[in-house]
């Protein structure tokens, strides 16, 4: 008979619990659902004035649980521990609650399960302690940073390695916003700091990453002047030492097997307070010191000739320098052949091609006869030719497919260059063929019509009379503009950012 009454009151007990948790579907967005739809699904069952909430991934694996006054998904106003799980079933996030406020411990892991945020929130919002970012170097994030906050702000950030006492930097930030930084090397060893503070001697050093190691350790005087530096490879042997004394000094330079390559020798100016290259070469690097990005060759404290070199290290120019001036310049294509020479009159170009960019000019005796513009995949995108008569150039504009967009011809100005106030003939292309004609005179549109692709869509001009009829399009090309506006050439015309000044960069667009 007793067994009888055991038995009957457990099933009550069951019956009741059963009764009292309830179960919704969300779909992936948190939306109520069926279950054949659902992503996720929702226990929650009376645990005195509140309510414990447990959430399920589709599979049956934890996603959160917590208790709540309020159960509105999305919308929940906890209170106490929270904890969110991945669908692994790692801890993702603990929050602490206070009636709907992260009030307490807050505490985020990543996939792996490590620790990226321990913080302490304070009933005003604001928290202190620690977050952490971990080297991922398949996602170009290559070392470890430890920040440490204070009132919300950050108090100090340490980067390294492995080790968080080994080579590292550590910057220290005052509650008035002055820091101070500074540098370790191999097994902690200190190199010295750099601070906000004006007037003082500094230390500044940069790194390779992935293993991290010094690239660079510079020091500075108080006058922010550089006073020794010291720069090293990738493999860790020394590829440049400097030093300046009282009167003078001098740069090396080592190639990446330790082996002496040039030395450049100082003298101090004292009536400017400068440091002037006096004989030798200076030699500068480019990114991570991988390749030289130019070198500059000096005697008897003058600028005689500076080469400068490509992303790969290649020669791609020289500039030969007398008294001052430059005399010739010799470009080199990226296999190393000569490409043109440019020689000199009077500090101006004067015979040859000068490259610069993705542009190139080629001169005759002082003037420009052609001049070419390029894409980023080096197709042509405009070319302008000075004709028989010298009296103007014809110009021819292309898109990124080689199709012509317009040709125009521009006169030069008295001086004997392109008008700086665009002035031409224009014909527009469509689909290969000529489209429109217009004319343009100091930038205003004096006949005809013309189209101009703009960023955010395009502009459409013709000329009426005195007036200028304006139609702008959106980048759907839908009409969001048409009006009428006075050809005005005042002086003031170009004072404000007329839609209807025409400028010859606008029919050289470098998009499609």
């Amino acid at each position: 008979m007793k067994k009888l009454f055991t038995s009957a009151l457990l099933a009550l007990v069951l019956s009741i619990n059963v009764y009292a948790q309830e179960r919704t579907y969300f779909d992936e967005n948190w939306d109520k659902t069926t279950k054949e739809n659902m992503e996720y699904y929702r226990e929650t069952t009376a645990k005195g004035k509140l309510t414990l909430i447990k959430d399920f991934y589709k599979n049956g694996t934890l996603q959160m649980e917590g208790l709540a006054s309020d159960t509105t998904p999305s919308n929940e106003v906890f209170d106490g521990k929270v904890t969110w799980y991945t669908p692994e079933g790692k801890v993702m996030s603990v929050v602490t609650y206070s009636n709907g406020k992260q009030v307490g411990v807050s505490q985020t892991y990543d996939a792996t399960g490590r620790l990226i945020e321990d913080v302490v929130y304070k009933a005003d919002g604001t928290f202190s302690g620690k977050s952490f970012s971990y080297k991922d170097p398949e996602n170009e994030y290559y070392y470890n940073t430890l920040t440490v906050y204070e009132s919300s702000v950050p108090s100090q950030t340490i980067i390294f390695d492995e080790d968080i006492k080994g080579i590292r930097s550590e910057t220290i930030r005052s509650k008035t916003g002055d820091y101070e930084t500074k540098f370790y090397g191999d097994k902690g060893k200190y190199l010295g700091s750099a601070t906000s503070e004006s007037g003082s001697e500094n230390t500044q050093v940069d790194y390779y990453y992935n293993p991290m190691r010094v690239a660079k350790l510079e020091k500075y005087k108080s006058d922010g002047t550089i006073k020794e530096g010291i720069t090293y490879g990738k493999n860790g042997k020394v590829l440049q030492e400097q030093k300046r004394n009282k009167k003078d000094g001098y740069k090396t330079t080592y190639d990446e097997n330790g082996k002496k390559i040039a030395h450049l020798t100082y003298l101090y100016d004292k009536e400017n307070d400068t440091y002037k290259p006096m004989d030798g070469e200076d030699y500068q690097f480019g990114y991570d010191n991988e390749h030289i990005s130019s070198i500059d060759i000096y005697k008897n404290g003058e600028a005689i000739v500076n080469k400068v070199f490509n992303e790969e290290g290649k020669l791609s120019s020289e500039t030969f320098i007398k008294d001052g001036s430059t005399q010739e310049i010799k470009y080199y294509s990226a296999e190393g052949k000569l490409k043109s020479t440019l020689t000199y009159k009077d500090d101006f170009p004067y015979n040859g091609t000068t490259y610069e960019g993705l542009s190139e000019k080629q001169y005759k005796d002082g003037v420009i006869v052609n001049s070419k513009g390029y894409y980023e995949e080096n197709k042509l995108r405009i070319e302008k030719k000075l004709n028989a008569k010298q009296t103007a150039y014809d110009a021819t504009v292309y898109d990124s497919n080689g199709a012509i967009l317009y040709t125009y011809n521009q006169p030069l100005s008295e001086d004997g260059d392109d008008d700086y106030s665009f002035t031409a003939q224009i014909v527009q292309y469509v689909k290969g063929k000529p489209a429109s004609k217009s004319s343009v005179k100091a930038g205003v549109l004096q006949s005809g019509k013309i189209k101009i692709k703009t960023y955010g869509g395009a502009k459409e001009l013709e000329r009426n009379g005195k007036w200028i009829l304006l139609k702008i399009y959106n980048a759907e090309g839908k009409l969001v503009q048409d009006t009428k506006v006075l050809a005005d050439t005042g002086e003031d015309y170009f004072a404000t950012d007329s839609q209807t000044v025409i400028q010859e960069e606008q029919l050289q667009p470098d998009y499609d």
